[in-house]
């Protein structure tokens, strides 16, 4: 009896026993298509063994070791972290780092085309850099040089280095988060080379878009590209307009939310949720293909073959891009056209505050972005500042 209490004791202490982390190094195993490593993966059914690709045979001996180097920090971490190991935590890697914690993190938090971008980033820029780099040892001089390269070799304008720099950024601000580092060293780090100015907005003229909507046969096409470069619509806001979003009785559209990349969701921002009156010709277009495409009352406006919200890169390839680059030779896709009708509406009224309720933007993006004052407006103003100067003049002299 005294045996079997003994023998029931130690099989519980056994199976309450906490499973105790093992940190690896990996097995580089060199094969005909490449190089592969080979590991063990803890799960709740015990240990399997693991082989994945790591990297082509013509790479270097010293990058293979760095990469089987990296891989094992993401495994050793993940499975430092899943146990609550009370032991020293294994130096990470960003690499290890980005795959593990923050990339996983992005994907709960950011919208879909922010998540693109920075996955995009990421494997052209920062990846072929930082993937073996242990995040505890980089530095404010490292990530300075790093700009640099990305200038002097990489060739990016300030628009693309200012990406980079945001992603990495936001990498070590969350390593802080998680207790990783104490200190960003990109807070402080900037280029010291001169960064290439990027090429200027194209802001369709209203005789450009007007040449635009003319050349579109199709009405769908038709009031896509009018959302976007009359009404000023985001194209990712235009991809998820639905017909209960517009009120018929007042001709008021809710923006309301937004489809980048053909995914659903929320507007970019609280400011993005706004109420825009519809006026000629949109109203018009949004008329002739509501009656084309069944008077539904309900659903989404445009729709893909599934049903669901279109990819407006997609819709723009195939059903405005080639009927408006016939007739327009700046043409460079849909945001052009929103750019163009706030810079329009600006000259027109004078008035920032109209493009800022129709926008869904700070007003300091607006001033950096959208507004730019017509030259011969510039000219007439100083025209008649110059005249009532001399008219004062000639008072004086009297």
């Amino acid at each position: 009896m005294i045996q079997t209490e003994l023998l029931e004791a130690l099989h519980q202490k056994l199976q309450s026993r906490k499973p105790r982390f093992r940190k690896q190094t990996g097995t580089i195993v060199e094969r005909s298509d490449g190089f592969y490593i080979r590991f063990y993966r803890d799960g709740e059914e015990g240990r399997t063994k693991v082989t994945e690709r790591l990297c082509d045979l013509g790479t270097s001996p010293a990058k293979v070791k760095l990469l089987r180097d990296s891989r094992m920090s993401a495994i050793n971490s993940t499975r430092h972290t899943a146990l609550h190991s009370a032991t020293p935590a294994p130096a990470v890697t960003v690499g290890a780092f980005w795959q593990t914690t923050y990339l996983p993190w992005v994907q709960a938090n950011k919208r879909s085309s922010t998540i693109r971008g920075y996955e995009t980033d990421w494997k052209l820029y920062v990846k072929p850099e930082l993937e073996t780099t242990p995040i505890e040892t980089f530095t404010t001089v490292d990530a300075c040089k790093l700009l640099d390269y990305m200038v002097t070799v990489k060739k990016l304008n300030e628009n693309s280095l200012a990406h980079v720099k945001s992603l990495c950024s936001g990498i070590f601000k969350h390593a802080i988060r998680k207790g990783v580092i104490k200190i960003n060293p990109w807070n402080d780090a900037g280029a010291s080379v001169k960064v290439r100015k990027a090429k200027p907005r194209v802001k369709y003229t209203r005789e450009e878009t007007a040449a635009i909507l003319k050349a579109l046969t199709k009405p769908d096409a038709k009031l896509f590209f009018a959302l976007c470069a009359v009404m000023g619509m985001r194209p990712s806001e235009v991809a998820a307009v639905k017909w209960e979003h517009m009120d018929w009785k007042k001709n008021v559209y809710h923006v309301c939310e937004a489809a980048p990349n053909g995914v659903l969701g929320e507007t970019k921002s609280e400011r993005s949720d706004r109420y825009l009156s519809v006026e000629e010709p949109v109203l018009g277009y949004i008329k002739e293909w509501h009656k084309a495409s069944g008077k539904g009352s309900t659903g989404l406006v445009f729709t893909n073959g599934n049903g669901e919200p279109v990819n407006h890169k997609s819709f723009d390839r195939y059903h405005i891009k080639p009927h408006a680059k016939k007739v327009c030779a700046r043409w460079c896709g849909l945001y052009g056209g929103r750019h163009g009708a706030f810079t329009s509406l600006y000259n027109l009224t004078g008035d920032l505050r109209a493009v800022y309720q129709r926008s869904g933007n700070s007003l300091q993006v607006l001033m950096d972005t959208y507004v730019e004052a017509d030259l011969s407006e510039g000219k007439a103003g100083n025209k008649k500042y110059s005249e009532a100067l001399m008219e004062a003049m000639g008072k004086i002299n009297q």
